[in-house]
């Protein structure tokens, strides 16, 4: 680490502001402010030098005197957190992009995200209602099956560390004590740590194997209780406070919770084998926001301002600590209702009609009033009517050149791109009539956006952290792999591999403004310059044995197609590393769109149409079998 000025050399890429001197990491990450603290490290606000771009930057080391023992301790749970990051990509946890270790210090740069954290919202808001509290729950959830998944624990699930974003999009962060297969412990055996309030009272039995993915639900189910109930569940300061707590009263009060108490019921189980598991608490979630008469877009919007309840949440959240086991205390739990009759009461409440939110005398609404009343229009249904009324045909940017997945043919465009736009646009309440394809290519897709020449994008658009500073994105409705594409035969290469190309410098060619642009350079290949507009060009170069290009670099759905249109020709190289996530794009203006888009792509996905689709256009090329994405999570 370097201490360095603010204006530094032409070329560096220096953030803007005062030039003060600051401190730069490797040369790299230079540190503008700090943005948040506590027990298990601090975060800056960075400017990457190298990509132009600002990030988050996490030491993770607390600023405390430490002996050599603690330090070395202290290291490893830094790594631990770092390495634990690393192994998941999911839209509702933070994104990491590096990690850089210093003689004092371990960092991870991770994506900057705009929001506030879940406890901050709690502590403005109080209570956010039933449809907020599950939409909310529910992305958590999500988040938390892709880091168990991962074979990870998060070990500290609770508001502080789920961070929400205007959009509503949640984002779990702070891995800080988190664990994993095969990592080496560094708390003593027999000693759990988090954060009081939300730790399972299995951490604490005599025999205790420790944190299991139960821990980490437990730890939701207190966090959905505080957000639908303004307040925790088993009060306490101090751990066995909380933990008797749960022993004595083990099924807490619900008074605003409607639909949403069965699931917080199921997550609340003491005993960690009658808990719900992540599957079927997933299920009910969605059960509970399935009615369409919840108001979720009005409370979203509206901040319906209610009557505080008659107690006082807690003002602040405490953070991890490590705490002893005692001995098992004589006695059971109280009983409590089974959570296998959750689902059946979720949807008996959703079948009823009731609009679970909080009325201004503190009271749930939507039981009473009569069964003919014809349901409110939210804000956001206005709005896309509105939205729908003035725009009575749409526009979809699409490709032309890519065999099987979108292509134009003799005036009639076709393919998996194509079929996913025009379902979309169905849902939307757009007959077929009423959609018009307009061709884009990988450079001029945002200025078409911007230009409004479309509405939609649904043209192979990886959904990247840089495209989603200028386009907003759905999705995503198809992941692919990366590979080449090369000659069938040519008199001046034998190119078998990846290997091969990078390492007799094959010129490679790729379509300008793609990811691959970059992707060839991290990765040491030589770039064919200058790169085309389109991958067609690319593949007419390599089959026009005069030009200086013999391989083709993009996703392996495209190139699929291009080597199944010209057997014989070309041939496919096995594919690599990595994935490219597409997304449906649109003006990030355009919110009544984005939403009613989301909602239709999760019918896409789960309903089945997706694999339809799949098995209509693109597995004829024969590419190893893809599942379909999971459905995306649309912002309450």
């Amino acid at each position: 680490m370097s201490d360095a000025g603010g204006a530094g050399r032409a070329g560096e890429g220096v953030a803007p502001g005062p030039q003060a001197p600051r401190t730069v990491i490797e040369g790299r990450y230079e540190l503008l402010e700090s943005i948040g603290s506590g027990a298990m490290g601090e975060v800056w606000k960075a400017y990457d030098r190298r990509l132009r771009r600002h990030v988050a930057v996490k030491g993770l080391l607390a600023r405390t005197a430490m002996t050599a023992d603690t330090r070395r301790t202290a290291m490893q749970r830094a790594r631990r957190e770092a390495e634990a990051l690393a192994k998941i990509e999911h839209q509702n946890v933070v994104t990491v992009h590096d990690q850089v270790e210093t003689d004092s210090q371990v960092w991870i740069v991770m994506k900057l995200l705009e929001g506030r954290s879940l406890a901050d919202l709690l502590r403005r808001e109080r209570v956010l209602g039933v449809p907020r509290a599950a939409g909310i729950g529910l992305q958590i959830l999500q988040g938390l099956r892709a880091v168990h998944q991962a074979k990870v624990l998060h070990r500290d699930v609770k508001p502080g560390n789920v961070l929400v974003r205007d959009e509503g999009l949640a984002i779990l962060v702070d891995f800080g004590i988190a664990s994993f297969a095969g990592a080496n412990r560094v708390t003593k055996f027999g000693i759990p740590i988090g954060t009081p309030p939300y730790m399972a009272p299995e951490l604490f039995a005599p025999a205790s194997p420790g944190p299991t993915p139960a821990s980490d639900l437990w730890a939701l189910g207190v966090t959905l209780y505080e957000m639908a109930e303004g307040r925790l569940p088993f009060r306490g300061h101090e751990v066995w406070e909380v933990q008797e707590n749960i022993r004595s009263s083990p099924e807490p009060p619900y008074r605003y919770s409607g639909p949403l108490a069965p699931v917080i019921q199921g997550l609340l189980a003491p005993d960690k084998d009658d808990r719900l598991d992540a599957a079927t608490a997933e299920a009910m979630l969605h059960e509970v926001l399935r009615d369409p008469e919840l108001p979720a877009a009005a409370l979203a919007e509206q901040r319906t301002q209610a009557a505080l309840p008659d107690f006082t949440p807690d003002p602040e959240q405490p953070a991890p600590v490590e705490v002893a086991v005692p001995d098992e205390p004589e006695g059971k739990p109280g009983g409590r209702r089974g959570w296998k009759v959750g689902l059946a009461v979720v949807l008996a409440a959703v079948l009823a009609g009731g609009g679970w939110y909080l009325s201004p005398d503190d009271e749930p609404s939507g039981s009473s009033g009569s069964e003919s009343e014809a349901p409110a229009v939210t804000a956001a249904e206005k709005r896309w009517e509105k939205w729908r009324s003035t725009n009575e045909v749409l526009r979809v940017g699409v490709k032309k050149d890519q065999p099987q997945l979108s292509e134009e043919k003799d005036g009639e465009y076709r393919g998996f791109d194509i079929s996913m736009a025009l379902a979309i646009a169905e849902a939307l309440g757009y007959e077929k009539g009423e959609v018009r394809f307009v061709p884009v290519n990988t450079e001029n897709r945002p200025t078409m956006l911007d230009n409004k020449r479309a509405h939609l994008i649904v043209a192979s658009y990886s959904i990247t952290d840089e495209r989603e500073e200028e386009v907003d994105f759905v999705g995503p409705y198809f992941r692919a792999g990366r590979t080449f594409l090369v000659r069938e035969k040519s008199t001046r290469y034998d190119l078998r591999s990846a290997a091969d190309i990078k390492q007799k410098k094959v010129p490679v060619c790729t379509a300008a403004h793609s990811t691959y642009e970059r992707h060839l350079k991290e990765g040491g290949y030589k770039a064919y310059a200058p790169q085309p507009a389109n991958y067609e060009t690319c593949v007419n170069k390599l089959l026009d044995e005069s030009a200086d290009v013999y391989a083709v670099a993009s996703d392996d759905v495209l190139l699929a197609g291009l080597a199944y249109e010209k057997r014989g020709q070309v041939r496919l190289l096995d594919s690599g590393a990595g994935t490219e996530e597409y997304g449906v794009a649109m003006r990030p203006e355009d919110q009544p769109l984005k939403g009613k888009v989301c909602t239709a792509l999760r019918q896409i996905i789960t309903s089945g149409e997706w694999d339809r689709m799949y098995k209509d256009h693109l597995a004829v090329l024969n590419l190893p079998p893809w599942d379909a994405p999971d459905p995306p999570t649309c912002g309450t």
